[in-house]
C-alpha cells in the first residue's frame, strides 16, 4: 500500500483507509494497539489467540481445516480450500 494522507478529525479520530483495513482483516470493533516510536505513531492490529479450545484436546466439531484456521485467526483464510486427499 502506498503512503496516503489522512486528516485528523476534531475529536482526534482518523479513518483507516479501506485498503489497509482489508489487508489486515480489520472489522468494526477490532482491537488495535497504538505506540510512539520516536516521532512515528504506530498502529497495530492486536492479536490475541484463545487456544484453550485447541490445546491439549482433540476437537472434532465438524470444522474443515480452513474453517478451523479462520476461527483461530479471526478472519477468513485468504486461499481456496483444497479438496482433502485420501
Amino acid at each position: 500500500m502506498e503512503t496516503q494522507d489522512i486528516t485528523l478529525a476534531e475529536r482526534g479520530q482518523i479513518v483507516i483507509p479501506k485498503e489497509a483495513r482489508d489487508a489486515l482483516g480489520l472489522k468494526p470493533g477490532a482491537k488495535l494497539q497504538i505506540s510512539l516510536e520516536g516521532r512515528r505513531l504506530v498502529v497495530e492490529k492486536k492479536v490475541s489467540l484463545d487456544l484453550s479450545r485447541w490445546v491439549g484436546k482433540a476437537v472434532d466439531d465438524g470444522l474443515s481445516r480452513d474453517q478451523a484456521l479462520s476461527d483461530l485467526r479471526g478472519r477468513p483464510v485468504p486461499w481456496e480450500a483444497e479438496p482433502d486427499k485420501p
